[in-house]
């Protein structure tokens, strides 16, 4: 596969034959059973990511990776000292990154950077419309965690798994201006 940027779009019913395989069972089961009824439900927007004819010709699947978005809430106290400011007592607004998963086939070849990108760009541009403090995942396992952590997500809760991470919203900002 050569170097290209890619571009994130709404799924629809024909990726659900995609042959999309994270290789994690609760990530695949999501994809092919909840991921475009939750999109149209309203619950979490899901976006793929598309292979190039090229991709496809070489056996990657017509879809490479998924990403969802939803709107979520933190604890204040949670993130007050991770944005070193004083903040409200009640919940914070936040966006979260529900599901983040690379087809197996397709790993190395920076689709999960690629896949980051594309959903806090659109949180970026959201948060232009609807308040947003910041940007929530919830990192499944220290393979997951390791990953955000890269991109300067901090651990909230590190007492049970998934651990709830935080990437303050004028960081996801400040880091797509750079690009």
């Amino acid at each position: 596969m050569s170097q290209r940027s890619y571009r994130s779009r709404r799924i629809g019913p024909a990726d659900l034959a995609s042959g999309f395989r994270s290789g994690t069972r609760p990530l695949d089961d999501y994809f092919h059973r909840h991921a475009l009824t939750n999109d149209q439900g309203d619950v979490g927007r899901a976006y793929v990511i598309d292979a190039s004819p090229d991709d496809v010709a070489a056996g990657l699947p017509s879809v490479l990776g998924f990403f969802t978005l939803g709107m979520a809430t933190v604890a204040s106290q949670d993130v007050a000292s991770i944005l070193s400011r004083r903040l409200p007592r009640y919940p914070m607004p936040v966006a979260l990154i529900g599901r983040l998963a690379v087809d197996e086939r397709a790993r190395g070849r920076g689709l999960g950077e690629a896949l980051l990108l594309e959903a806090l760009g659109r949180v970026v541009e959201a948060s232009r419309l609807v308040a947003c403090l910041g940007v929530v995942v919830d990192a499944k396992d220290a393979t997951a965690e390791d990953f955000y952590a890269r991109y300067d997500f901090v651990t909230v809760d590190e007492a049970s798994w998934p651990r709830r991470m935080f990437l303050p919203i004028q960081v996801a900002r400040a880091a797509l201006d750079n690009d």
